[in-house]
């Protein structure tokens, strides 16, 4: 495949930023002091926007959804936003992303969420803002930074979405890791052949990827540097030849 077309975009490649990637939102009492450090003040001083386009394009019960924004909500923000990078003109949309504290991608499909910061325009504001702003993704959410993400459809066996979503290709929403994404692990609802399937993705790929459990996240500071783990469950980590090289 070919090189996604943002790579050589110096907008995409922001500097020091305050990033927690999670499987499942701000899930533990350890997440959520990291996330309130991050930010150098309390939540209750801070304003939220989640932006949920990546589940939006699934048809049926959104039960989940509403829970895990009540949830969020119950949290106790200054002001908790919802919105569709769709919902408006690019400019409306962009002021309610630069107006929070935080910018939470939620969770669904990573290359529908991916792709809707650069059908929408964006992508560059989502750059920029990743150096202002501190950024919780949320399963997808934290899935949409790598930098091969072209290769994800076939290389990790997930060529559904592409086709559910009438995409050609994946790209990054901003390309930043030399590493790939995954959350739920040890999921009740995962499939038995998960932790193979990823292995055989990072071969296949030659990337790392981190697979981590709802009470895991991965702290980013600097793009280029290895991610901090923040756990008090379990994680896993694969090397670009499939081997398991790290795990807790």
């Amino acid at each position: 495949m070919s090189e996604p077309s943002n790579a050589a975009d110096p907008l995409l490649y922001p500097g020091p930023m305050r990033m927690l990637l999670t499987s499942n939102g701000i899930a533990n009492d350890l997440i959520r002091d990291t996330l309130v450090d991050l930010l150098g003040k309390p939540l209750s001083e801070s304003r939220v926007v989640v932006v949920i386009d990546a589940i939006l394009g699934f048809p049926g019960d959104s039960s989940m959804l509403v829970t895990h924004l009540e949830g969020l909500r119950a949290l106790g923000w200054a002001e908790f936003d919802v919105a569709s990078l769709f919902a408006g003109p690019q400019a409306l949309v962009e002021s309610r992303l630069r107006s929070a504290d935080v910018i939470l991608g939620y969770g669904g499909s990573n290359l529908w969420a991916a792709h809707t910061w650069h059908a929408t325009g964006l992508a560059p504001v989502l750059a920029e803002l990743l150096e202002e702003k501190v950024y919780v993704g949320w399963s997808a959410g934290s899935m949409i930074f790598a930098r091969r993400l072209d290769r994800w459809p076939a290389d990790f066996n997930d060529q559904d979405e592409l086709e559910m979503f009438g995409l050609e290709d994946a790209a990054p929403a901003v390309a930043l890791f030399d590493w790939f994404f995954a959350g739920h692990l040890g999921a009740d609802w995962m499939p038995a052949h998960a932790e193979q399937n990823l292995s055989q993705g990072a071969r296949r790929s030659g990337q790392d990827v981190w697979f981590v459990d709802d009470d895991t996240a991965l702290l980013i500071r600097d793009p280029a540097a290895e991610p901090t783990v923040i756990s008090s469950g379990h994680w896993r980590r694969y090397g670009p030849d499939g081997s398991l090289i790290a795990s807790a």
